[in-house]
């Protein structure tokens, strides 16, 4: 535990969740189109929302785009760390299926199932790409 470097764990989680709203939010804007208003009262907001996320498309882009979040979510802790990368990507993915787990009903069985095999490998891949960057051990 002493390897790993609890601030830069904690920042790039909060950063990746942070990306992934933003990128949801993006992701239902592009989708809903002109379904979205300033008129709409928050019953119809809420249907649209709701109708918007239960498409496949909307699944498909949040799959890829979280995946991706999640790359740069272990690259981020690995390069704020500044060393034992491989232990701040599995801290990361760790922490990404506590969240997953937390929030295990929201979302279909096989998504959050999804979410819990690859997390892991992918927050490592991520800081295994960070080590590239970074400067030799002293």
């Amino acid at each position: 535990m002493y390897r790993i470097s609890i601030p830069a764990v904690v920042i790039a989680f909060l950063a990746e969740i942070f990306a992934d709203q933003i990128v949801q939010f993006l992701v239902l804007m592009a989708l809903a189109g002109n379904s979205l208003g300033a008129d709409l009262d928050p019953a119809a907001l809420q249907k649209v929302i709701e109708d918007v996320s239960q498409t496949t498309a909307f699944t498909l882009c949040i799959v890829v785009f979280g995946t991706a979040t999640t790359l740069g979510g272990g690259y981020l802790a690995a390069r704020i760390a500044r060393q034992y990368p491989y232990y701040h990507g599995l801290a990361m993915g760790l922490v990404g299926i506590a969240f997953l787990l937390y929030f295990w009903n929201a979302n279909p069985l096989w998504l959050s199932l999804l979410g819990v095999l690859t997390n892991i490998p992918v927050s490592i891949y991520g800081a295994h790409l960070a080590k590239g960057h970074m400067p030799p051990p002293e």
